[in-house]
Protein backbone atom coordinates (compact mmCIF):
# COMPACT_ATOMS: atom_id res chain seq x y z
CA UNK A 1 0.00 0.00 0.00
CA UNK A 2 2.65 2.05 0.71
CA UNK A 3 5.45 0.58 -1.12
CA UNK A 4 8.80 2.75 -1.38
CA UNK A 5 7.22 5.91 -0.01
CA UNK A 6 9.14 8.00 2.82
CA UNK A 7 7.69 8.47 5.71
CA UNK A 8 9.08 10.33 8.69
CA UNK A 9 7.52 9.23 12.00
CA UNK A 10 8.16 11.79 15.59
CA UNK A 11 7.55 10.00 18.68
CA UNK A 12 8.36 6.98 17.31
CA UNK A 13 9.93 5.18 20.54
CA UNK A 14 6.11 5.79 22.52
CA UNK A 15 3.95 2.79 22.66
CA UNK A 16 1.58 4.54 19.70
CA UNK A 17 4.98 5.26 17.88
CA UNK A 18 6.00 1.87 17.86
CA UNK A 19 2.62 0.57 16.74
CA UNK A 20 2.44 2.65 14.08
CA UNK A 21 5.72 2.02 12.92
CA UNK A 22 5.30 -1.20 12.17
CA UNK A 23 2.33 -0.68 10.38
CA UNK A 24 3.68 1.96 8.31
CA UNK A 25 6.94 -0.64 7.57
CA UNK A 26 4.81 -3.41 7.07
CA UNK A 27 2.70 -1.87 4.39
CA UNK A 28 6.17 -1.55 2.35
CA UNK A 29 7.29 2.34 3.14
CA UNK A 30 10.72 3.48 4.45
CA UNK A 31 10.62 4.41 7.88
CA UNK A 32 12.28 7.27 9.55
CA UNK A 33 12.13 7.08 13.42
CA UNK A 34 12.41 10.16 15.58
CA UNK A 35 12.45 11.00 18.88
CA UNK A 36 14.36 12.48 21.95
CA UNK A 37 16.39 9.33 22.74
CA UNK A 38 18.66 7.43 20.36
CA UNK A 39 18.37 4.37 22.30
CA UNK A 40 14.83 3.07 22.29
CA UNK A 41 14.98 4.49 18.49
CA UNK A 42 17.52 2.26 17.53
CA UNK A 43 15.98 -0.92 19.41
CA UNK A 44 13.02 -0.17 17.60
CA UNK A 45 14.48 -0.30 14.12
CA UNK A 46 16.34 -3.47 15.14
CA UNK A 47 12.94 -5.04 16.02
CA UNK A 48 10.98 -3.73 12.86
CA UNK A 49 14.44 -5.09 10.75
CA UNK A 50 14.26 -8.57 12.34
CA UNK A 51 10.50 -9.33 12.83
CA UNK A 52 9.48 -7.89 8.89
CA UNK A 53 12.84 -9.36 7.42
CA UNK A 54 13.44 -5.55 6.47
CA UNK A 55 16.64 -4.57 4.30
CA UNK A 56 18.97 -2.47 5.68
CA UNK A 57 17.99 0.21 3.79
CA UNK A 58 14.27 0.47 4.70
CA UNK A 59 14.29 2.14 8.34
CA UNK A 60 16.88 5.09 9.65
CA UNK A 61 16.90 7.04 13.26
CA UNK A 62 17.78 9.76 14.38
CA UNK A 63 17.37 11.80 17.99
CA UNK A 64 15.90 15.35 17.75
CA UNK A 65 13.95 17.72 19.96
CA UNK A 66 11.31 18.79 18.09
CA UNK A 67 10.91 21.98 19.92
CA UNK A 68 14.60 23.34 18.15
CA UNK A 69 14.15 24.87 14.61
CA UNK A 70 17.80 23.93 13.90
CA UNK A 71 17.39 20.18 14.91
CA UNK A 72 14.03 19.89 12.88
CA UNK A 73 16.00 20.88 9.82
CA UNK A 74 18.65 18.96 10.51
CA UNK A 75 16.55 16.07 11.01
CA UNK A 76 14.53 16.59 7.30
CA UNK A 77 17.72 17.33 5.63
CA UNK A 78 18.89 13.93 6.43
CA UNK A 79 16.03 12.17 6.13
CA UNK A 80 15.73 13.72 2.26
CA UNK A 81 19.66 13.30 1.44
CA UNK A 82 19.28 9.06 2.33
CA UNK A 83 15.93 8.90 0.52
CA UNK A 84 15.69 11.96 -2.23
CA UNK A 85 12.87 13.73 -0.41
CA UNK A 86 9.66 12.85 2.33
CA UNK A 87 6.91 11.82 1.04
CA UNK A 88 4.83 11.76 4.42
CA UNK A 89 4.70 12.75 7.88
CA UNK A 90 3.14 10.96 10.49
CA UNK A 91 3.26 13.53 13.72
CA UNK A 92 2.75 11.43 17.01
CA UNK A 93 5.02 13.57 19.36
CA UNK A 94 3.21 15.80 22.06
CA UNK A 95 2.29 14.80 26.00
CA UNK A 96 -0.21 15.50 28.44
CA UNK A 97 0.86 18.55 30.27
CA UNK A 98 -1.87 19.23 33.29
CA UNK A 99 -2.71 19.41 36.73
CA UNK A 100 -3.14 23.02 37.77
CA UNK A 101 -6.52 25.65 37.23
CA UNK A 102 -5.54 28.34 34.74
CA UNK A 103 -5.05 30.64 37.36
CA UNK A 104 -2.26 28.77 39.25
CA UNK A 105 0.00 28.49 35.77
CA UNK A 106 2.97 29.54 35.76
CA UNK A 107 4.18 31.02 32.44
CA UNK A 108 7.35 28.35 31.98
CA UNK A 109 4.03 26.10 32.27
CA UNK A 110 1.76 27.42 29.97
CA UNK A 111 4.98 27.82 27.35
CA UNK A 112 6.04 24.09 27.79
CA UNK A 113 2.63 22.45 27.19
CA UNK A 114 2.03 24.52 23.66
CA UNK A 115 6.24 23.75 22.82
CA UNK A 116 5.83 20.34 23.23
CA UNK A 117 2.34 20.12 21.70
CA UNK A 118 2.21 23.20 19.24
CA UNK A 119 5.37 24.39 18.42
CA UNK A 120 6.53 20.91 17.53
CA UNK A 121 3.87 20.04 15.17
CA UNK A 122 4.15 23.66 13.58
CA UNK A 123 8.19 23.26 13.27
CA UNK A 124 8.28 19.55 11.62
CA UNK A 125 5.09 20.33 9.33
CA UNK A 126 6.56 23.64 8.09
CA UNK A 127 10.17 21.58 7.34
CA UNK A 128 8.70 18.63 5.67
CA UNK A 129 6.44 20.84 3.46
CA UNK A 130 9.04 22.02 0.48
CA UNK A 131 9.53 18.63 0.23
CA UNK A 132 5.93 17.55 -0.44
CA UNK A 133 5.44 20.30 -2.56
CA UNK A 134 8.55 19.56 -5.12
CA UNK A 135 7.26 16.13 -5.83
CA UNK A 136 3.38 17.40 -6.32
CA UNK A 137 2.09 14.60 -3.28
CA UNK A 138 2.44 14.56 0.55
CA UNK A 139 0.15 12.81 2.75
CA UNK A 140 0.38 14.47 6.27
CA UNK A 141 -1.27 12.96 9.87
CA UNK A 142 -0.90 14.76 13.23
CA UNK A 143 -2.20 13.71 16.11
CA UNK A 144 -4.70 16.02 18.49
CA UNK A 145 -7.04 14.76 21.19
CA UNK A 146 -10.33 14.55 22.22
CA UNK A 147 -9.81 17.23 24.78
CA UNK A 148 -9.59 19.66 22.10
CA UNK A 149 -13.52 19.73 21.39
CA UNK A 150 -14.47 18.79 25.02
CA UNK A 151 -11.65 20.53 27.51
CA UNK A 152 -10.70 18.86 30.58
CA UNK A 153 -10.34 20.78 33.91
CA UNK A 154 -6.79 21.47 35.30
CA UNK A 155 -5.31 21.12 31.84
CA UNK A 156 -5.84 24.93 29.63
CA UNK A 157 -2.48 24.39 27.72
CA UNK A 158 -3.17 21.25 26.70
CA UNK A 159 -6.06 22.24 26.20
CA UNK A 160 -5.41 24.72 23.47
CA UNK A 161 -2.48 23.27 22.39
CA UNK A 162 -4.28 20.54 21.01
CA UNK A 163 -6.93 22.64 19.42
CA UNK A 164 -3.82 24.83 17.71
CA UNK A 165 -3.08 21.44 16.06
CA UNK A 166 -6.27 21.20 14.37
CA UNK A 167 -6.06 24.40 13.16
CA UNK A 168 -2.70 24.15 12.12
CA UNK A 169 -3.93 21.43 9.99
CA UNK A 170 -6.73 22.27 8.44
CA UNK A 171 -4.33 25.59 7.37
CA UNK A 172 -2.09 23.16 5.70
CA UNK A 173 -4.88 21.54 3.69
CA UNK A 174 -6.56 24.62 2.61
CA UNK A 175 -3.08 26.17 1.63
CA UNK A 176 -1.56 22.89 -0.14
CA UNK A 177 -4.15 20.81 -1.31
CA UNK A 178 -3.66 22.41 -5.07
CA UNK A 179 0.32 20.75 -4.28
CA UNK A 180 -1.18 16.96 -4.36
CA UNK A 181 -0.77 16.88 -0.17
CA UNK A 182 -3.12 15.80 2.26
CA UNK A 183 -3.46 16.91 5.81
CA UNK A 184 -5.67 15.23 8.08
CA UNK A 185 -5.83 14.93 12.30
CA UNK A 186 -6.94 12.68 14.38
CA UNK A 187 -8.47 13.02 17.79
CA UNK A 188 -8.11 10.52 19.83
CA UNK A 189 -9.78 9.71 23.61
CA UNK A 190 -7.27 7.90 26.09
CA UNK A 191 -5.35 5.43 24.22
CA UNK A 192 -4.26 1.90 25.85
CA UNK A 193 -0.78 2.14 26.75
CA UNK A 194 0.99 0.72 29.51
CA UNK A 195 1.50 4.03 30.72
CA UNK A 196 -2.08 5.31 30.82
CA UNK A 197 -3.02 1.61 32.45
CA UNK A 198 -0.52 2.22 35.08
CA UNK A 199 -1.82 5.15 36.12
CA UNK A 200 -5.65 4.85 35.77
CA UNK A 201 -5.70 1.28 37.56
CA UNK A 202 -9.37 0.77 37.92
CA UNK A 203 -9.82 2.01 34.77
CA UNK A 204 -12.01 -0.35 31.81
CA UNK A 205 -8.90 -0.46 29.44
CA UNK A 206 -11.23 -2.49 26.87
CA UNK A 207 -13.07 0.65 26.22
CA UNK A 208 -9.74 2.37 25.73
CA UNK A 209 -8.23 3.30 22.15
CA UNK A 210 -6.20 0.43 21.09
CA UNK A 211 -2.88 1.49 19.13
CA UNK A 212 -3.16 -0.91 16.28
CA UNK A 213 -6.68 0.64 15.38
CA UNK A 214 -4.95 4.13 15.23
CA UNK A 215 -1.89 2.77 13.59
CA UNK A 216 -4.75 1.06 10.41
CA UNK A 217 -6.16 4.46 10.02
CA UNK A 218 -3.04 6.19 9.89
CA UNK A 219 -1.91 3.89 6.91
CA UNK A 220 -5.55 4.23 5.31
CA UNK A 221 -4.54 8.43 5.26
CA UNK A 222 -1.32 7.75 4.15
CA UNK A 223 -2.06 5.77 0.75
CA UNK A 224 -3.41 7.32 -2.50
CA UNK A 225 -7.16 6.30 -1.69
CA UNK A 226 -6.82 8.45 1.73
CA UNK A 227 -5.69 11.81 -0.60
CA UNK A 228 -9.63 11.90 -1.28
CA UNK A 229 -9.90 13.01 2.80
CA UNK A 230 -8.18 16.31 3.36
CA UNK A 231 -8.67 18.85 6.10
CA UNK A 232 -10.52 16.41 8.44
CA UNK A 233 -10.86 16.20 12.28
CA UNK A 234 -11.37 12.72 12.78
CA UNK A 235 -12.45 11.28 15.97
CA UNK A 236 -11.65 8.34 17.68
CA UNK A 237 -13.03 7.88 20.78
CA UNK A 238 -13.38 3.73 21.17
CA UNK A 239 -16.31 3.58 23.78
CA UNK A 240 -15.30 5.81 26.67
Amino acid sequence: MLSDRVVLITGANGALGRAVSGKIAASGARVALTGRKREPLDELASELTQELGLSGDRAMVQASDLGKSDEVRSLVEAVAGRWGGIDALVNLAGGWRGGKALADLSDEEWDSALEMNLRSAFLVNRAVLPFMVKKGWGRIVNISSRAAESPGPKQAAYNVAKAGVIALTGSIAAEYRKSGIAANVILPSIIDTPSNRSQMPDADASRWVHPQELASLIVYLLSDEGGSLNGAAIPVYGRV
